[in-house]
């Protein structure tokens, strides 16, 4: 990733139609190329302190060096993304970045009253989501320093760079 840790690296929307959304970002506001992850199922998932089994169709793809992640959940799991759209939201739902020491960033957030919302793992790797709604008017996601998010994350910001607009939605690397 060539942002540095602790800055913001992702911005991250929920979506009712994935079609329609990745055909605006792509064809309005010429972002990609995106890589689509269907039936992505995070491991280890708390969503409020409670199991939760979301099942997920993500697309991730760059803007520079900034990530932006679409998100349709396809089941009715409770989760931050349930709970968005229940509540009639839209916009940004969250951003996401990786600090320079999870555990601490962690506890700080924790000190200053956000709960953890959401709490799941990719490859065995931490990621959370605070709920800073009140704060901010969106959820805040921390990744761990882990090589599963980082060689992810540089393979779609480096596809982007450079990107002459063709194949726009790829499937998932991984």
């Amino acid at each position: 990733m060539s942002q540095p840790l602790g800055t913001m690296r992702q911005l991250a929307y929920v979506v009712r139609d994935l079609d329609a959304a990745l055909k605006y970002w792509v064809d309005v506001l010429h972002v990609g190329p995106f890589f689509k992850f269907e039936n992505f199922v995070l491991g280890e998932q708390k969503y409020r302190g409670g199991p939760s089994n979301v099942d997920l169709t993500l697309a991730l793809g760059n803007t520079g060096d900034v990530q932006i992640e679409l998100i349709l959940q396809n089941n009715d799991e409770p989760s931050v993304y349930k709970e968005f759209l229940d509540a009639g939201r839209i916009g940004v739902h969250h951003f996401g970045l990786m600090p320079e020491d999870y555990a601490a960033e962690c506890a700080k957030f924790r000190e200053l009253g956000h709960e953890a919302a959401f709490e799941a793992t990719v490859g065995g790797a931490d990621l959370v989501y605070f709920d800073t709604v009140d704060s901010i008017g969106h959820f805040t996601e921390f990744w761990t320093n882990d090589s599963v998010f980082i060689d992810l994350f540089l393979e779609i910001e480096n596809a982007a760079k450079g990107w002459d607009g063709k194949n726009p939605v790829r499937p998932s690397p991984l």
